[in-house]
C-alpha cells in the first residue's frame, strides 16, 4: 500500500517493521501505536538521562555555589524547562505502558481466547480488555503529563 513517499506495510512481523515502525498502518491498531510510542518514549528518555548526567556533573564539579547558580537559572519557562517537560511526558507514557505490558505478558490479562482467524482478522486481544488498557493508560498519561506541566510552569 502507497501513501505518498512511503510504502506502507500490513501489521506483520519483520525487520524493516521492527525498525522503521512509523511505516506500519496503524489506523485501528491502538496496539501498535501503543509500541511505537513505547519504542520513541524510550529513545527519548535514553537522550534525557544522557543529557542530564552532562548537564548536572559540569556545575557540580565547580562546587556546590555553582551548582545552586545553574539551577536558579534554569527556573521558569525557558527551552530547558521545555525539554524537561516533554522528558516528563515520555517517562510517565513509558512507565504506564511498562506497567500495561507487564499485566498483559507476565498476568496474561486481556489476552483473550484463541478464535478461528476469518477475514478480516482481529486479534482477540484487541476487542476487549486490552484495548480498555491502552486507553486508560493513555488518558491517565495525558492527566499526569498536564499536572507536571502545571507544576513545573505555573508554580
Amino acid at each position: 500500500m502507497e501513501r505518498g513517499r512511503f510504502r506502507f506495510l500490513e501489521n506483520r512481523l519483520g525487520i524493516i517493521a521492527s525498525l522503521y515502525p512509523w511505516v506500519i498502518d496503524i489506523r485501528g491498531n491502538p496496539e501498535r501505536i501503543a509500541f511505537t510510542l513505547h519504542r520513541i518514549t524510550g529513545i527519548i528518555l535514553v537522550g534525557f538521562v544522557a543529557l542530564h548526567i552532562i548537564s548536572t556533573n559540569t556545575p557540580a564539579r565547580a562546587g556546590w555555589e555553582a551548582w545552586v547558580e545553574e539551577v536558579q537559572r534554569l527556573s521558569g519557562v525557558n527551552p530547558v524547562s521545555l525539554l524537561f517537560f516533554i522528558a516528563m511526558g515520555a517517562l510517565v507514557f513509558h512507565s504506564l505502558n511498562g506497567i500495561r505490558l507487564l499485566l498483559v505478558e507476565l498476568l496474561a490479562l486481556g489476552i483473550g481466547r484463541p478464535e478461528k482467524p476469518k477475514p478480516p482478522y482481529i486479534p482477540p486481544s484487541l476487542k476487549g480488555y486490552q484495548r480498555t488498557l491502552i486507553y486508560i493508560v493513555s488518558i491517565l498519561s495525558l492527566i499526569i503529563w498536564a499536572l507536571m506541566g502545571y507544576v513545573i510552569f505555573l508554580m
